[in-house]
């Protein structure tokens, strides 16, 4: 059976990670966003939820059981021992559905979009990293306008993610997302080629 060339694709909130995985998946690309993985578990795994609800109280749980995913954000984000714990029950849970979906893949490029990626073992299966980047100014912007945070929210959304610098040195590829779609797509598909 043929394996799949595999893409990790990371960089901080809101630099572009989103936009380069629907230029992916329009290539044919089977894409698997780590942080989607992470809800469906938190939504549907009755294992992660209880233990969830064990490592941070059972005010995180709804009433039909799933966990209440902005209480638990409360909880964590702004808290780096406490965010710690959390990934510590999560991650082996996400790789190991990750390495489900990448098996199934055949021979197509698959790219995996994970914030973290560089941080834990995952990276190691990947062919390549892409880093999606963009000016700090564009960042703040984007999580303000898009994602409705206030700026003490978005600062510590960033702040709880290492620095962009670290990650695009250690890219393969980065695409700047600071400009037009049509400039990251041009981006996107110079590097698409090379694979």
């Amino acid at each position: 059976m043929s394996r799949p060339t595999i893409i990790g694709l990371t960089g901080n909130i809101a630099t572009g990670k989103s936009a380069v995985m629907r230029l992916a998946a329009e290539r044919g690309a089977l894409t698997i966003d780590a942080d989607r993985v992470v809800h469906e578990l938190l939504d549907g795994d009755p294992a992660i939820q209880a233990a969830v609800a064990e490592a941070f109280g059972p005010e995180v749980r709804r009433a039909d059981g799933r966990i209440d995913r902005a209480v638990l954000g409360g909880l964590v984000f702004g808290d780096a021992e406490r965010l710690r714990q959390l990934e510590a029950l999560l991650h082996p849970a996400v790789r190991a559905e990750i390495g489900r979906r990448v098996a199934a893949a055949g021979d197509r490029v698959v790219m995996i979009e994970a914030i973290k990626l560089l941080e834990g073992p995952l990276a190691a299966a990947c062919d390549a990293i892409w880093v999606t980047a963009c000016a700090p100014a564009t960042q703040m912007a984007r999580l303000r306008v898009c994602r409705g945070m206030d700026e003490a929210a978005a600062l510590a959304r960033v702040a709880a993610q290492a620095p962009q610098e670290e990650k695009i040195a250690r890219a393969n590829v980065v695409i700047r997302t600071d400009g037009l779609l049509r400039e990251t797509e041009a981006q996107f598909d110079a590097a698409w080629r090379q694979i």
